[in-house]
């Protein structure tokens, strides 16, 4: 398979450092001369990668195209390009909709969004996916988790949640400060707090079909720490403002804010 990337930011080079350390790695890569530094570090790195003289080159030599420009210069990149019948487009582009999309790359008439994270790097880590797609199911499980739904504001939804990774991170960055206050050192807190968040993740992927209740109930003994902590939080209205957080990045998604 020939897969070709237009535009090579962040989550782009996540994803073809993941499906380039996957099994079975892609026939040929083709990325977009964009961002230069990066698809030519990619192309240094990976055999199967290498650098399009531009954008249009891409879209020539790929029957699967993968759109990672940034949403405001979408329409701009995109309208430049010159699809056919027959290609598999996956946009990877926030808040782009799939009929927006439909005109910016006809003729081409097979167009899934896909909205993946950096750990797909790494093989992990969920992308969802809208419509589902099996085959472009299997290219992301191959670097991860995919979860595809069949209506768009469920995709919507599914891209609001992955917004809360700065305040996860935030909320680990506090609990290491509190940590260096008590005189642990600040690799230490660092490497203990991220192997926890590791440790969690993996627990919950593994036991997650029984519900997020049941792992809350397995950490808290009644009367125990984590209830203590749980309470503590519960009773602040500490998760109250989560959800109209939330629906404040649906509405950007949606196009309403």
């Amino acid at each position: 398979m020939k897969i070709g990337f237009i535009g090579t930011g962040n989550i782009a080079s996540a994803v073809v450092e993941g499906l380039c350390t996957a099994e079975p790695r892609p026939e040929r890569i083709v990325l977009s001369p964009r961002n230069a530094e990066k698809a030519a570090a990619l192309a240094a790195q990976f055999t199967e990668a290498e650098v399009a003289t531009d954008n249009q080159g891409v879209v020539d030599a790929c029957d699967w195209v993968m759109l990672a420009v940034r949403p405001p210069v979408a329409q701009e990149v995109l309208s430049a390009l010159r699809f056919r019948p027959g290609q598999t487009i996956v946009s990877l582009i926030a808040a782009v909709s799939l009929d927006e999309l439909k005109a910016l790359v006809a003729p081409a008439d097979t167009i899934i969004r896909a909205v993946p994270l950096p750990a797909v790097a790494n093989h992990v880590g969920p992308t969802a996916i809208f419509p589902a797609h099996a085959e472009v199911e299997a290219l992301f499980n191959r670097i991860g988790v995919a979860v595809a739904v069949d209506d768009e504001y469920r995709y919507n939804a599914l891209c609001a949640v992955t917004a809360t990774a700065a305040a996860q991170y935030a909320l680990l960055g506090r609990m290491a400060d509190w940590l260096a206050a008590k005189g642990v050192d600040g690799q230490d807190a660092a490497r203990y707090l991220a192997a926890m968040g590791q440790a969690l993740a993996a627990d919950a992927a593994a036991k997650i079909d029984h519900g997020f209740d049941v792992l809350i109930d397995e950490v808290s003994t009644p009367g125990g720490m984590n209830e203590q902590i749980l309470k503590t939080f519960r009773e602040a209205g500490w998760f109250e403002p989560l959800e109209p957080a939330l629906e404040a990045i649906l509405d950007r998604h949606e196009g309403k804010a």
